[in-house]
C-alpha cells in the first residue's frame, strides 16, 4: 500500500499560484511597454498596443495551457486517488486513478460535488473531516484508507483516497501465517514427544493382546488409537506447506472431497450436491484436504437425512449446512486452533482447514444463514 505525503497538497497549490505570477509578470510588462513615448502618434501608440497585448494574451494562454498539462500529468502521475471541491462545492479535480477507483468520467469536473459524490457517501463523509492522519473505512463492498489534506480555505477541500481491500487481506493472511508459524513450533515438539510415549503404550497393549487379556487390552489400543490420530493432526498442523498451485475445476475438487466425505460410516446418511462450476488457481492436494475438512464438519453439523450443498464458481466456493448455525463469536472460535464445539473433537479441523487455504490465497469466512444453518464462503 502507498503511503502519501503532504507532496500532494504542494501540487495542487504551488501551480495555480504559478500560473498568477505569471499572469501578473506579463501584465506588469506590458503596462510599462503601453506608456506613452515622446513623439510618437497617437494612432501608432494604439496600433501598437492593441499588436503587443495580442501576442501577449497568446503567450498567456499558452503558458496556462503548458502549466495545466504539467499539472494534471502530476496528479495522474499519482498512486492514489485525488479529490478537489472548490469553495463552490465543485468538483475542481479528480486524477485519472481517482476516476479509475470510482468508475467515473472526465466529465465530472466542475460538477455539483454532492451530484458526483452521491454513490459514494464515504467519499461525502471524507469531506466533513477535519485534515489529519488517514483513516480506513468501508464502501461499495471495498476497504478505503482516506486522508483530508490541509489546505488554505480560499481552495477548497483536499482528500485522498485509495482501495486497500487487497492490502487488508494480504496483510490479514500473513498475520494468520505467523501465527500458525508460531503454534506449528510449539505443537510440533508436544506431539513427537506424544509419540514416542504412545509407541511404548501400544507396544504394550500388543502384549496383553497376544497373552490372552483381550478386554483391557482392546481398550487401551483404542485409546492410543485415537490419541495417534489427534498426534498426527499435530503434525499436520505443524508441518510447513509449499503451495504448487495449478488452474483446477472447482467442482471436480469439490465432487471428490464430497465422495471422500460420504463413504464414512458416521455420515453416510448425509446428502452431498454440489452444482455451478468454477475455476481458481490452487494446490489439488491442499485443497482437496481443506475441503474434507470443512464438509465433515458440515456434514456433522447436519442432522441425519440432511443435505449438505456446495455451490460452485469462478474463485468461489460455498458450502451450505442444515445444522443450528453459527453465529459470528462461535465461528471465530472455532477457527482458532484447539477450539472444538463438539466434546470428541481435537479442534483442529476448521483451522487445518484455513492454514490449507490461507497458504494458497484463499479465504475462509462462516456466517449464519438467515433460513438456518451455516455457510461457509472459501473465496480467492
Amino acid at each position: 500500500m502507498t503511503h502519501p505525503s503532504p507532496a500532494s497538497a504542494w501540487i495542487l497549490l504551488g501551480l495555480p499560484l504559478g500560473m498568477s505570477l505569471v499572469g501578473l509578470f506579463m501584465f506588469v510588462n506590458r503596462w510599462i511597454r503601453l506608456r506613452p513615448r515622446s513623439g510618437a502618434e497617437p494612432e501608432e501608440l494604439l496600433l501598437g498596443a492593441v499588436s503587443q497585448s495580442l501576442q501577449e494574451r497568446g503567450q498567456l494562454a499558452a503558458t496556462l495551457g503548458e502549466l495545466r498539462t504539467v499539472h494534471e500529468r502530476l496528479l495522474d502521475a499519482l498512486p492514489f486517488g485525488i479529490l478537489w471541491v472548490d469553495q463552490r462545492q465543485r468538483v475542481a479535480a479528480l486524477n485519472a486513478p481517482g476516476r479509475a477507483l470510482l468508475g467515473v468520467r472526465p466529465g465530472v469536473i466542475g460538477l455539483d460535488a454532492r451530484f458526483v459524490l452521491e454513490p459514494f457517501p464515504w467519499l461525502l463523509a471524507g469531506l466533513a473531516q477535519a485534515p489529519g492522519p488517514a483513516w480506513r473505512c468501508d464502501g461499495g463492498e471495498r476497504r478505503w484508507r482516506l486522508r483530508r489534506i490541509e489546505a488554505p480555505d480560499m481552495v477548497g477541500t483536499l482528500l485522498e483516497f485509495e482501495d486497500i481491500t487487497q492490502w487488508e487481506q494480504d496483510e490479514r493472511r500473513q498475520q494468520l501465517r505467523d501465527r500458525f508459524a508460531e503454534l506449528g513450533e510449539m505443537t510440533a515438539g508436544v506431539a513427537h514427544q506424544l509419540k514416542n510415549s504412545l509407541a511404548v503404550l501400544k507396544g504394550h497393549g500388543q502384549l496383553l493382546q497376544r497373552a490372552g487379556q483381550v478386554e483391557p487390552a482392546q481398550g487401551l489400543l483404542e485409546e492410543t488409537g485415537s490419541l495417534e490420530r489427534l498426534v498426527q493432526r499435530f503434525l499436520q498442523w505443524a508441518r510447513p506447506l509449499e503451495p504448487q498451485c495449478a488452474d483446477l475445476q472447482l467442482e471436480e475438487v469439490a465432487a471428490q472431497a464430497a465422495a471422500e466425505v460420504r463413504r464414512r460410516p458416521a455420515l453416510q446418511n448425509r446428502t452431498f450436491v454440489v452444482s455451478g462450476r468454477g475455476r481458481a488457481l490452487a494446490d489439488p492436494m491442499l485443497l482437496h484436504q481443506a475441503l474434507v475438512n470443512l464438509l465433515e464438519n458440515a456434514a456433522q453439523a447436519t442432522p441425519p437425512g440432511g443435505r449438505v450443498q456446495v455451490d460452485v464458481a469462478d474463485g468461489l466456493l460455498e458450502i451450505l449446512d442444515e445444522g443450528p448455525g453459527l453465529d459470528p463469536a462461535a465461528a471465530a472460535r472455532m477457527l482458532k486452533p484447539f477450539e472444538s464445539g463438539r466434546p470428541d473433537g481435537t479442534g483442529l479441523g476448521l483451522p487445518l482447514a484455513l492454514k490449507w487455504l490461507n497458504v494458497q490465497g484463499a479465504d475462509l469466512v462462516i456466517v449464519l444463514r438467515p433460513e438456518g444453518g451455516s455457510r461457509l464462503t472459501v473465496r480467492w
